[in-house]
């Protein structure tokens, strides 16, 4: 062996696994969990009040339409009702604070018409391929598919009975995630999270 390639191979050895390290560090996903101190389960911050029960966590939108991650900054949110009676909880009962600006969450019906426009788009994709007819009827209805489920897996506000609870996402300006922390505000009740 001559002498270049014993250089090289040392500088291999070397390099290698310093390059590994740090591109394993670059790629890894750093996440927002719930400050020290605060009441978590299953991995939730949880917050009780005399008649509510709020459990929410920040949360990839786990449907079909997975550009609403790249879009917003979903947060998943169970909230429930342990009165004897109903619960309203009206819209901008939630909201967060963030490098010392309040974000409100995005409208649903914005949501829905930033996929219906998406859908719109992509069918002017390529407008000199023929379209198959099968396959474009089999698109329809996977993309009115997703449209139903983003409708359904949101957060709805309005009344809980006694003892039920809802769930669903509540959607923000993805600026949040540039923040190294924020606190989410459920009806008065601040939980602090932080970037892990």
């Amino acid at each position: 062996m001559t002498a270049a390639k014993k250089i090289t191979n040392r500088i291999a050895v070397i390099v290698l696994p310093i390059v590994v390290l740090l591109l394993s560090g670059a790629c890894s996903i750093r996440y927002f969990v719930p400050e020290e101190g605060t009441l978590t389960e299953d991995r939730y911050a949880v917050v009780r009040s005399d008649s509510l029960q709020f459990a929410l966590r920040p949360q990839s939108y786990l449907g079909n339409y997975q550009d609403v991650n790249n879009r917003f900054f979903p947060v998943f949110i169970r909230v429930k009702n342990s009165s004897t009676r109903r619960i309203k909880v009206p819209e901008g009962s939630f909201g967060i604070l963030a490098n010392d600006r309040q974000f409100d969450p995005v409208p649903l019906q914005y949501i829905l018409a930033n996929l219906r426009q998406s859908i719109w788009l992509k069918s002017y994709d390529n407008l000199f391929q023929p379209e198959d007819p099968s396959q474009s009827v089999l698109d329809k209805t996977r993309e009115q598919d997703m449209y139903y489920e983003l409708l359904s897996s949101a957060f709805s506000y309005g009344d809980i009975l006694p003892g039920g609870s809802k769930e669903g996402y509540l959607f923000y300006d993805r600026a949040i995630d540039a923040a190294e922390g924020f606190t989410f505000d459920a009806l008065g009740y601040g939980v602090r999270f932080r970037r892990k």
